[in-house]
């Protein structure tokens, strides 16, 4: 059962690679009860099973399901196309704009929307940061960038307490796309790992790390800046993050 005396978080996107992993963090801390809003409803409960603090409900009809509840803290916002296509990010802003009415609605007062450094050009060779000149160098950038301001209108209308999270680029366990993934399974298998480019660099940032950052902010309820970034620090060349992946075995 859910406790009353718990902070009550609404979450979008639940069952994406941040969304999973900022339940799988929250349902361990007692002070929490989460509302999970998905598409992929059954595939979240199978994973997540007979958890007392968490409630799964679809995307379609989550809100009817908690339109008479008046004790929802906060919402954050996880839910956004990963695509390049026009059409879809359309679609993407429109879920945003919608959504972040419904939680107004429903007297939510603290608002967390994931963006993405993809909003700052690519072209920076040092990471980026708040003071940075937003310069979308892609469509995805773009639409992240518009979702940003989506949410603050819609909030500083609303005089509400808001945050967009420049999110940078994920890794974990699950995410084979990522290429140090790909190197680590290669190696696992014996498979010859070819570079090309040696001196390109990366920055990833732990699954676990970013949804740790963002569920610590929840303590700070009232007293976030508008936006931040949330990265790693450093950049490493690819020649180096091979030789750890093979020093390892």
């Amino acid at each position: 059962m859910y406790s009353l005396n718990n902070k009550t978080i609404l979450l979008s996107g639940s069952g994406g690679f941040l969304g999973r992993e900022l339940i799988k963090q929250l349902i361990k801390i007692d002070k929490y009860n989460i509302i999970a809003v998905t598409s992929s409803e059954s595939d979240l409960k199978k994973i997540f099973k007979n958890k007392s603090n968490l409630r799964i409900l679809n995307i379609n009809s989550w809100y009817d399901e908690v339109k008479s509840e008046s004790n929802i803290d906060i919402f954050i916002n996880c839910a956004f196309p990963r695509s390049s296509k026009p059409a879809e990010l359309a679609k993407g802003l429109d879920f945003v704009e919608n959504i972040v009415k419904q939680a107004l609605r429903l007297d939510i007062s603290n608002i967390i929307n994931i963006s993405s450094q993809s909003v700052y050009t690519q072209m920076k060779k040092s990471l980026p940061d708040e003071r940075f000149e937003v310069a979308p160098g892609s469509l995805y950038g773009m639409a992240k960038y518009a979702s940003e301001k989506i949410v603050a209108n819609l909030c500083e209308n609303a005089n509400i307490s808001y945050s967009n999270i420049r999110l940078a680029s994920l890794t974990g366990n699950e995410l084979e796309l990522r290429m140090t993934n790909r190197f680590v399974k290669q190696a696992l298998i014996g498979e010859k790992i070819i570079i090309n480019g040696h001196g390109q660099k990366i920055s990833y940032l732990d699954v676990r790390d970013a949804a740790e950052a963002i569920i610590t902010m929840l303590t700070k309820l009232g007293k976030w800046n508008n936006v931040y970034n949330l990265g790693n620090n450093e950049k490493y060349s690819v020649s180096y993050c091979t030789s750890i992946v093979l020093s390892g075995l």
